[in-house]
């Protein structure tokens, strides 16, 4: 039993000196790096804002851009009710021949329709 004792002892000793025996290592030191967001807004033609937040930002008309992102403003399109939309008013009776009144067309911002010679309302998007 000594004798196994003696071997261990001789075997594990080296080993655990030799692994304490190493100097720490130590990291290199990262670099930091800040940097100072900017934010830009705008307001829309609607009252509406737009805005970003980035490294770099720039402000235009209609639209605000941030690190080559943009914002745009949504465009200004008159709200169609029920009763002033084209497709309700087309073909139903009207007069007096020739006259017009407002309407509403989605995707055209000035609509306009008449009173045809047959007296029936057309909508046209010019």
């Amino acid at each position: 039993m000594k004798s196994f004792l003696g071997v261990l002892a001789v075997l594990v000793v080296p080993v655990l000196v030799a692994c304490g025996g190493l100097e720490p290592v130590e990291a290199p030191e990262l670099e930091q790096q800040s940097s100072a967001l900017v934010t830009c807004s705008q307001t829309c033609p609607d009252g509406s804002t737009v805005s970003c937040q980035g490294n770099t930002c720039s402000v235009q008309a209609d639209s605000v851009e941030c690190d080559g992102f943009y914002n745009i403003c949504l465009p200004s399109t008159p709200i169609c009710g029920l009763n002033n939309r084209c497709s309700k008013l087309a073909g139903t009776p009207c007069s007096p021949v020739g006259g017009s009144r407002s309407c509403c067309l989605p995707g055209h911002p000035n609509p306009n329709c008449f009173c045809t010679p047959l007296g029936v309302w057309a909508c046209s998007a010019l």
